[in-house]
């Protein structure tokens, strides 16, 4: 499988049709900003590629990482919050973010993942009786809420996740099955080639200048 660096810069020889120079407008740094953006646009049409294959709507392992050590804060009374490293792929429900489990850091136990509720659910989870054993949580952005009266904050949550691997890491490796790198490519070439085309206006007539791209 090939790094982020890898495939970034074969993306950027396919658009200028040569070696970039160094100097090139579409950096590196450029397309990694966008290529989350792909990865997700990817595991969408993997989604939609699923269903008319198999029937059934899931998305590929391979698209998959796993987060761990993440911390569990408290937000208010009996709910908990966690920052997920980026904002879930809006598949389904929760199948942006699949699975959520906590973590004893003292004995290494796991918990038994947590059961996800839409937005709609959890409007009237609220007074209902509370399911043994189990614990509920629903996504709001790079949030996750959980609902449980336990103290959470003694444990680290784990989390796995529709992601192509570390943004921040150019050298890791892309979690992308690679039949779907044409997607991701053409997406890429989409939307970069169109940012080149933007004209920058850069007059000034007094105002602040206003750059278009």
């Amino acid at each position: 499988m090939p790094t982020r660096r890898q495939f970034i810069e074969q993306v950027r020889r396919q658009i200028y049709g040569s070696q970039p120079s160094n100097d090139a407008e579409i950096t590196v740094q450029l397309v990694n900003q966008w290529l989350n953006q792909a990865i997700g646009y990817a595991a969408k049409q993997n989604y939609t590629d699923s269903l008319k294959l198999d029937g059934i709507a899931y998305v590929n392992n391979s698209f998959y990482t796993t987060y761990k050590s993440l911390a569990v804060t408290n937000n208010e009374q009996f709910l908990w919050r966690i920052t997920l490293p980026e904002v879930p792929v809006g598949i389904g429900y929760n199948q942006g973010a699949e699975t959520l489990i906590f973590k004893d850091s003292d004995s290494n136990q796991l918990s038994y993942p947590v059961i996800w509720l839409s937005q709609n659910q959890r409007s009237f989870q609220r007074g209902m009786r509370e399911i043994p054993n189990k614990i509920l949580a629903y996504l709001e952005g790079t949030y996750v809420y959980v609902m449980s009266t336990l103290m959470l904050s003694d444990y680290t949550a784990q989390v796995t996740m529709v992601s192509g691997g570390d943004s921040t890491d150019l050298d890791s490796v892309l979690n992308v099955p690679p039949d779907y790198f044409i997607v991701m490519t053409e997406y890429l070439k989409t939307q970069l080639m169109f940012q080149r085309q933007v004209p920058v206006d850069s007059t000034n007539d007094g105002a602040d200048t206003i750059t278009t791209t």
